[in-house]
């Protein structure tokens, strides 16, 4: 099997989106409920992308946010003040205030250092390029909880991780827009998988960090998952974020909510044809050679 590069990824990525385009099926098959902002206001761009034109809210929040930084002398780059504006859906209120806390947080600005390579080849939580969800807008990662053991295992690595690939999953305000889709796999999951501590740390992350996880889909629970998520882990989500997960009775259920042809796209883990440690390895090759040439 051929090694999956990522600059071929985002080309097939493309292609994709220009069949969709063309086929101009219908939205019946997306359960996803984001907001597609009325099919006039977006027109695809040479590349097959969509563009959102800015509203008056938008562009008076940015504005905003770009003052506040001057004057309180923060540096901040245009695409970190329109990450946190989107984030926080154009409130200058409330964006203002979190960003000025957190723009420096160093988690926002995560480097592929040797600690994180060792943690991305235990092949936990990666990206799966290429893949998009039924409505061709989000991307997609994929979480195999089983391989994570929080008594043996560094958990706050496991969230630089995760906070690593929803950085590289918001470096354009297209991006931040669309906001991204997890799969949580729970195959082979058991009670040496999770500890109240470690799962109350990876929801807070996974709500703080300002990237909007449109969806957390959960697939191949055990059959005592149902009850420990209504008891434990639901309480760890805010109620906007609850109503974001959705929990799939049968695994196959999976590609009513993925594009079509997603199977080229999905780990071996999951049953499908993709060799995670290629998409790790090239994952990990391209950001370090990105990182290096800065």
């Amino acid at each position: 099997m051929a090694k999956i590069m990522f600059p071929k990824a985002a080309l097939a990525l493309m292609q994709n989106m220009r069949q969709s385009n063309a086929n101009d099926s219908s939205d019946g098959g997306s359960s996803f409920t984001t907001d597609d902002r009325c099919d006039s206001s977006i027109s695809p761009s040479k590349d097959g992308s969509f563009q959102y034109p800015r509203t008056q809210k938008e562009e008076e929040c940015l504005r905003k946010l770009k003052e506040e930084c001057r004057l309180a002398n923060i540096s901040a780059s245009d695409i970190t003040i329109f990450r946190f504006a989107c984030f926080h859906d154009f409130n200058f209120d409330v964006a203002r205030p979190a960003m000025i806390a957190k723009y420096n947080d160093p988690r926002l600005h995560l480097r592929m250092d040797d600690e994180l390579l060792d943690q991305f080849q235990n092949k936990v939580i990666f990206p799966l390029p290429g893949l998009r969800t039924k409505n061709m807008k989000h991307e997609v990662l994929y979480f195999y909880a089983c391989r994570h053991f929080p008594a043996t295992m560094d958990t706050d690595l496991l969230l630089r991780n995760m906070t690593y690939i929803l950085n590289d999953m918001s470096l354009t305000e297209q991006q931040c827009r669309n906001g991204v889709v997890m799969i949580i796999d729970l195959n082979h999951f058991t009670f040496k998988n999770f500890t109240p501590e470690s799962s109350n740390k990876f929801f807070e992350a996974l709500q703080q960090v300002p990237t909007k996880v449109e969806t957390t889909i959960i697939l191949n629970g055990p059959r005592w998952f149902p009850k420990v998520y209504r008891h434990l882990f639901k309480k760890m989500l805010s109620k906007e974020n609850a109503r974001r997960v959705l929990i799939l009775k049968q695994p196959q259920q999976l590609q009513n909510h993925l594009m079509d042809g997603c199977e080229k796209y999905l780990p071996v883990e999951m049953g499908y044809w993709v060799d995670s440690t290629e998409i790790v390895e090239d994952f990990v090759d391209w950001k370090r050679y990105n990182e290096f040439s800065q």
